[in-house]
């Protein structure tokens, strides 16, 4: 069976009458979602910890220069 490319499903579409959408087509070109959500988490993770950690953190690092 042949693969039609973006293009031509694009412009099949359009000859239908049919709406051709980008997250239909492969290959749309943006980073997957879940690694979006994935660097969201990362970036809360970090923050929360640093605002449990960083008062401790500072105190320990200040004994440790004395």
């Amino acid at each position: 069976m042949f693969r039609l490319t973006s293009e031509q499903q694009g412009s099949l579409a359009r000859h239908r009458g049919e709406r051709s959408y980008p997250s239909e087509r492969e290959g749309s070109g943006g980073p997957p979602v879940g690694l979006l959500i994935a660097g969201v988490v990362v970036i809360g993770l970090g923050v929360a910890a640093w605002s449990y950690l960083g008062p401790d953190l500072r105190r320990y690092l200040k004994i440790q220069s004395m």
